[in-house]
């Protein structure tokens, strides 16, 4: 079921990136709403587009404890990536927060999701600089549920139209619902392995 679970998340986040590469390259395929981004905020567009893809492409490869064993040292290059893909897609949130769309709840929902992307990786990469293991693997999940938010919100926003929910009040709501279940999940995920480590080394209950 894991190996499941992986493949499945890993699909789709390489699915999701694609797309937004073929966003930055293709212009035609931007929506009205990205076009109007690229016009009037274009570094902001293009940092948060690109940053996203590139952290949402190589979060599953992070995240696989035998990818990561094996191939130490790739996995350590891979890391610095991310880190600065997350840097500079959730700076660019930030900006891009404050003009989306439909108004204020969308503005605090993508503001805070960006925020806590950034202090999800930046403690993650605090941690690993202190040879802290596993408050790093910890905090990199974390991170990557916020990453995933890029699948999770193109997830709702077509099943929102399919059960003909107005635009409005329902993308207010996945401003908020693509991000806290991941984080719900995220948590349940780290209490599950601290149970397991608890076990085998009884010192880490505490950690």
């Amino acid at each position: 079921m894991r190996k499941i679970g992986w493949v499945v998340m890993t699909a789709l986040a390489m699915m999701i990136a694609a797309y937004a590469m073929a966003v930055l390259v293709v212009p035609a395929m931007r929506p009205p709403f990205l076009q109007q981004r690229f016009l009037t905020l274009p570094l902001a567009a293009f940092l948060h587009l690109f940053g996203s893809a590139i952290a949402l492409a190589i979060g599953p490869f992070q995240l696989n404890s035998r990818l990561r064993n094996r191939f130490i040292d790739v996995h350590r290059w891979m890391g610095r990536t991310y880190v600065i893909a997350v840097l500079c897609g959730g700076t660019a949130a930030l900006v891009l927060a404050p003009v989306s769309q439909e108004g204020l709840p969308t503005h605090v929902g993508f503001g805070m999701l960006a925020t806590l992307w950034l202090l999800a990786t930046g403690t993650a990469y605090r941690h690993i600089r202190a040879g802290d293991r596993v408050s790093h693997r910890r905090w990199m999940i974390r991170s990557y549920a916020l990453t995933f938010a890029a699948v999770t919100l193109r997830i709702y926003l077509p099943l929102s139209l399919a059960f003909g929910l107005p635009f409005g009040p329902a993308y207010q709501t996945i401003a908020w619902l693509c991000w806290v279940p991941n984080l719900v999940v995220a948590e349940w995920i780290i209490l599950r392995q601290r149970a397991v480590e608890s076990v085998l080394d009884p010192a880490l209950i505490a950690s």
